[in-house]
């Protein structure tokens, strides 16, 4: 293989995985998760434990350390969901969120967040919610 063209693909291959390395280094930015949950996520789940808001979907006040499917009172959990057995922390909800119903084929979440950065900054924010 020519060096030119070796050069190039090693460039390609750099600029490629660029964006994958910096949302892995990259700072949680809290305030960035708060848009983001409230653009995407606010519509169904609630940001306070206090009766009102979004109904759709549990509260996500104390997420982080809650097995999956277990909020007293919610009943529109799917069966897929209640059967998940996960405990919800930065690693389950980044692998859920990615694509919730590929995660747990049968749960009624449509929302997902495939951006590594994005999701990163929402999981951050979450784990303020207590």
């Amino acid at each position: 293989m020519p060096a030119n063209r070796t050069a190039r693909l090693l460039i390609l291959a750099t600029v490629l995985a660029t964006p994958a390395a910096f949302a892995a280094g990259a700072k949680v930015d809290i305030e960035n998760g708060k848009t983001i949950f409230a653009q995407r996520c606010g519509i169904c789940h609630a940001v306070s434990a206090a009766p009102g808001g979004p109904v759709a979907g549990p509260s996500a006040v104390g997420l982080i350390g809650r097995k999956a499917g277990t909020v007293a009172g919610f009943a529109m959990y799917s069966p897929a969901l209640k059967k998940y057995g996960v405990t919800w922390n930065a690693k389950t909800l980044d692998e859920f969120l990615t694509n919730p119903m590929q995660k747990v084929p049968g749960t009624i979440m449509p929302m997902m967040l495939p951006d590594a950065k994005e999701r990163a900054d929402v999981i951050g924010y979450m784990a303020t919610l207590k």
